[in-house]
């Protein structure tokens, strides 16, 4: 019991490190999960903001160009609500990153953004 207690401890602090950093962007191969993903992404994000570092938010932006090339590859599969969906989750990340990343990275999001769009 006295050799279990300590690798019990290990495994929980491992998992609990696990947890901490910026969300990932979860890219399926099935266009109507998408939308789904996108908005679990900006749901997590919101969530976790308040602890983010300077380096947690470069790879937050890093993973909403992911996102938004994963959008533009299959944004003619999806239905005009889910492009609404989408869109509606897409400017509620820039809020949180305004709100809690600052506005040079609001800036980096929309210039980056444009460029996806062409």
């Amino acid at each position: 019991m006295k050799k279990v207690l300590p690798f019990l401890l290990f495994v929980l602090l491992a998992f609990a490190g696990c947890q901490s950093g910026p969300v990932m962007y979860e890219k399926s191969e099935n266009p109507r999960q998408l939308v789904g993903n996108v908005e679990k992404f900006v749901k997590q994000t919101e969530k976790k903001a308040k602890h983010y570092s300077a380096e947690d938010w470069q790879v937050a932006v890093e993973q909403f160009v992911v996102m938004s090339k994963d959008y533009v590859e299959n944004r003619n599969r999806l239905s005009p609500e889910e492009q609404m969906r989408y869109d509606n989750a897409r400017v509620e990340f820039v809020k949180i990153v305004g709100a809690k990343g600052g506005e040079e990275l609001v800036s980096q999001i929309k210039e980056t953004y444009s460029r996806i769009i062409g």
